[in-house]
């Protein structure tokens, strides 16, 4: 194997995880109505723009409270 198939298997399954955070993080973004540290539009940025270290950060450190309205929950 050449060298660009040695980064094409090394780049490949980091791209995947990077994709999958990204897409884990929007769908949540959307879902929330709070946030914490920053606002809803700064926290768009920071989950498109800084590849795998935005979605963790907001995940591990951005989300606000959940939506409760219309989601079929009880909150008690």
């Amino acid at each position: 194997m050449n060298l660009t198939g040695d980064v094409l298997l090394l780049v490949a399954p980091l791209a995947v995880i990077q994709i999958l955070l990204a897409v884990i993080a929007i769908r949540d973004w959307l879902r929330r109505e709070t946030y914490l540290l920053l606002s809803k539009a700064a926290w768009i940025v920071v989950i498109v723009v800084l590849g795998i270290v935005g979605p963790t950060l907001y995940l591990t450190l951005g989300r606000g409270a959940e939506r409760t309205e219309g989601d079929g929950s009880h909150p008690e």
